[in-house]
């Protein structure tokens, strides 16, 4: 039996490239299912906000899941790499135990922060292809019951459909876009006057987003009047120096 590896992220993708995994299948499964529309999730696509893509605001994914679907009907392995602290691939992992959720079949998870006991291993990119090896050898087979838990967990959320969805402590809930700015403006009167960059790196020590969705909330808080830019740069926001109005 073969065994598709699904995983999230540019990084995780290449280091498990590099590791004794890479005879297995590997899916690099970029879903950015955390932020927009996912009324047409069924249809393979979201909408998510135009500054958060390089073109447009739609987003397509029906080759990755034609793949799963091929690999579900072989009865082949699908081994799900996450962890309870990443929001991207933990939302990936719910949307796959919807779509067996009514087939006889079985999935498999890791979760990261399980590797040492390492709760600020948030995610199999921070990992290097000996520990990805590793992690390996604890992974989780997903009972039935479990595959439905998650899959109403995911229906719940599809119901909802708010403007953002967040992962705490392996549980995720539905919140509006502007859930995390209370958080935002507190680091940034803690560090005063700095660069976009700086308080990017510092919010994603404490919450991992990805920083082109920091930027969209930053810019954001700056039209609704929260955050002035004192130091414009025009060719990269990143090096905007701001601070509270």
């Amino acid at each position: 039996m073969k065994t598709l590896e699904i995983v999230f992220g540019n990084s995780c993708y290449m280091t498990m490239k590099n590791s004794s995994l890479r005879s297995n299948n590997i899916l690099l499964c970029n879903l950015l299912l955390n932020v927009g529309d996912l009324s047409t999730i069924y249809q393979y696509r979201i909408n998510i906000p135009d500054e958060l893509c390089n073109e447009n605001g739609n987003y397509f994914f029906e080759n990755e899941i034609a793949i799963i679907n091929e690999v579900i009907k072989r009865k082949d392995k699908i081994r799900i790499w996450t962890s309870h602290y990443n929001v991207y691939s933990y939302l990936i992992m719910l949307y796959i135990c919807n779509i067996v959720k009514n087939i006889d079949y079985e999935l498999y998870v890791t979760y990261s922060d399980e590797y040492n006991n390492d709760k600020n291993c948030i995610s199999p990119s921070m990992m290097n292809s000996k520990e990805l090896e590793n992690l390996s050898k604890l992974e989780h087979k997903l009972s039935k019951n479990d595959i439905l838990k998650f899959s109403d967990v995911w229906e719940e959320l599809v119901k909802n459909n708010s403007e953002m969805r967040v992962l705490e402590n392996g549980i995720v809930k539905s919140v509006s876009i502007n859930y995390y700015d209370s958080i935002i403006l507190d680091k940034l009167k803690l560090l005063g006057t700095v660069k976009v960059s700086k308080l990017v790196a510092m919010l994603i020590q404490e919450i991992y987003l990805m920083d082109i969705l920091y930027v969209y909330l930053i810019k954001k808080l700056i039209k609704n009047g929260k955050i002035k830019i004192v130091k414009i740069n025009n060719d990269r926001f990143f090096d905007n120096v701001i601070e509270l109005v």
